[in-house]
């Protein structure tokens, strides 16, 4: 039905728009867009070959430029990367923002169809794209292509992918361990086995695309990867990132999400290889399930002024409270799923979200009951609380305005602040909170409600306010520096540290700042009056959450990749030594000369203990039944 391809080459007309965030959820706001001025060098760059020759084959490439911007900058790399390839590899490839041009007569015109960041809406677009694929075309699809949930409402495309519908991903984008296979198939032949793909935002699929015997799984993440993920976590199971659906010559590829996607020579050969493969020319073994939660650096948090210790019970529901120095514990019933603390010590309340029900629940700090719950829409993900100006700060994943919670009433308004937060903090000293995006500071002032804004670098990660000197710590996970901010004037210094910064603590009475480098696997210390650096101290696998003691500045990493935590003296900058975990620590709090910390898939509650170098269950007594 389809022709042999023609010569004419293809206009680029009007530009295709996609709302969608970094996990894709339906309705979710964009981030940042890149200006459309980053892809004009794009449309210009010569895709075809000099030769004279004839072309091997023709592709059609299909991108928008109004989607996320880490969408935008893949597409902006992958055009150049056509260009270079279809010059050396003899090939003619075409460009597209118009998504009416999956038509069938355009269609017929070439040989391979490739989608970089986006997919056809319409169904005139799509009726044409299955008559094309189920007539002998080509498909290569990266990432956000082959995005698919309930709101997308396509089912052939789901049956198209292998039955691999989206459940969750993993963020913020991190580089991961990619096992290569088989290695005779064309697209992995000559590769090595195993190779460390750049920083990238990993979906999971349900079910399992490996299931379907007509899929051959090309690339899987290791097993070693795991925890994979500082908010949004892979925490176990089989995680396809290439395969293909034999029933068609299609590839599907996970990889598509940032700047740093081409940068790595083995998976450019990768993709160089299907490429070439698809426009030339036994049922595989049961796996476990994809499994991966949300998670909250502050699902444990500690009050300064009672000394208790708090922590979420996300599968019971349920707080679990920690007092005496640790000698006692008691658990009460929150809201569903709570995954996040956020702690008032002036009225002593405690606020946790949670995720589940979109609330807040509200905890008397002297009598341990529960207040009040407040609805503050869907997931709730950090809670702060600027006791100045009493007000409770939430930010919501998926949500660019921010519930603020009267703390006398406990009241709602919705802050329009244009942030999907990563991390709040406050200063009663200066009467303002701090909210981090991927590239700025908000900063609001808790008396006029007023916001501003300070430029840090791509990809911030990871904030902490030192209460003696009111300096801002802003980890930068792109650029791996830390950026420390005067709040008074506005100025920022860029510091190097490790690679990919997560987590940031300080220890205000030694003046001392500690980075936990989560691809780096080591700990910088620096001096907060200077900002220099004074140690690199190396850790387990992937320290994720960092926690320091100041009575005896004793600093507690947890390391997600290695299930342990490693006990650090600050005055000595040294290893004490490493305490096993049975599983992956995200969170923890120091007090009471020892660290509380929680694990992933677990509801416990486990005691550090510095001088034993040994880890102990919390126990508490089940709280009562819901009412």
């Amino acid at each position: 039905m389809f022709a042999p391809y023609a010569t004419q080459p293809l206009s680029t007309k009007r530009l295709y728009t996609k709302f969608c965030c970094h996990s894709h959820a339906s309705g979710a706001p964009m981030k940042k867009l890149l200006p459309l001025a980053a892809l004009a060098l794009a449309f210009v760059l010569a895709a075809r070959p000099s030769t004279g020759r004839p072309p091997r084959f023709r592709a059609l490439v299909f991108y928008s430029t109004t989607v996320e911007g880490d969408h935008v900058q893949f597409a902006n790399d992958a055009l150049a990367f056509f260009a270079r390839i279809a010059s050396k590899d003899q090939f003619d490839f075409d460009r597209t923002t118009d998504w009416d041009d999956l038509n069938e007569s355009n269609l017929a015109k070439y040989q391979l169809v490739v989608w970089l960041n986006d997919s056809p809406r319409l169904p005139t677009q799509r009726a044409a794209f299955q008559q094309y694929m189920e007539h002998g075309g080509a498909w290569l699809g990266f990432h956000a292509a082959g995005y698919n949930d309930e709101s997308t409402a396509w089912p052939w495309f789901v049956q198209f992918l292998g039955g691999a519908v989206f459940t969750i991903n993993s963020w913020p984008p991190l580089p991961a361990k990619l096992v290569l296979d088989p290695p005779a198939h064309p697209l992995t032949a000559g590769l090595p086995a195993t190779y460390v793909s750049p920083a990238n935002e990993w979906y999971l699929w349900n079910p399992d695309p490996r299931r379907n015997p007509d899929v051959r799984v090309l690339a899987t993440l290791d097993p070693s990867n795991y925890p994979l993920g500082l908010k949004d976590v892979v925490r176990s199971g089989d995680c396809p990132v290439v395969w293909t659906n034999t029933k068609y010559k299609m590839v599907y590829m996970n990889m598509g999400h940032g700047s740093r996607i081409l940068s790595n020579p083995t998976q450019n050969q990768l993709f160089e290889n299907a490429i070439l493969w698809l426009g030339g020319g036994a049922p595989p073994p049961a796996a476990s399930l994809p499994a991966g939660e949300r998670i909250s650096p502050r699902a444990v948090m500690l009050n300064p002024e009672s000394g208790k210790i708090y922590a979420v019970n996300s599968e019971e529901g349920t707080l679990t409270i920690v007092s005496d120095s640790g000698r006692s514990a008691a658990k009460i019933r929150v809201g569903a799923r709570p995954s996040t603390i956020g702690i008032n010590p002036v009225t002593n309340r405690i606020y946790v979200g949670n995720q589940e029900d979109g609330t807040v629940s509200v905890i008397d700090g002297k009598s341990d009951r529960l207040l009040a719950t407040v609805t503050v829409g869907d997931l709730p993900y950090v809670v702060t609380a600027n006791s100045a100006a009493g007000k409770i700060y939430v930010s919501r994943t998926f949500s660019n305005s921010t519930p603020v919670i009267d703390a006398a009433t406990n009241e709602v308004r919705i802050l329009n602040t244009g942030v999907q937060a990563t991390s709040i903090a406050s200063s009663a000293a200066l009467n303002k909170t701090f909210l981090i995006g991927d590239d700025a500071v908000t900063v609001l002032d808790g008396s006029t409600g007023k916001t501003s804004t300070i430029p840090v670098p791509d990809r911030a990660w990871g904030l902490a306010v030192d209460p003696l000197t009111n300096r801002l710590y802003v980890g930068n996970a792109l650029t791996s520096t830390l950026s420390i901010v005067d709040v008074n004037t506005g100025k920022v210094r860029e510091v190097q540290v490790g690679e990919t910064p997560s987590a940031i603590a300080i220890d205000a009475l030694s003046n001392r700042a500690y980075v936990a480098n989560y691809a780096g696997d080591s700990v910088t210390v620096l001096d907060a009056s200077t900002g220099s650096v004074l140690a690199t101290i190396p850790v387990g696998v992937h320290p994720q959450a960092i926690a320091v003691d100041p009575a005896t500045h004793t600093l507690y990493v947890a390391n997600t990749g290695s299930r342990s935590v490693t006990v650090i003296s600050g005055s000595a900058n040294s290893v004490l030594g490493t305490v096993n975990l049975p599983s992956p620590p995200f969170a923890l709090a120091a007090a009471n000369n020892q660290a509380y910390v929680k694990c992933l898939a677990r509801d416990d509650l486990f005691a550090v203990n510095p001088q034993s170098l040994s880890a102990t269950v919390v126990a508490a007594p089940p709280a009562p039944a819901p009412h």
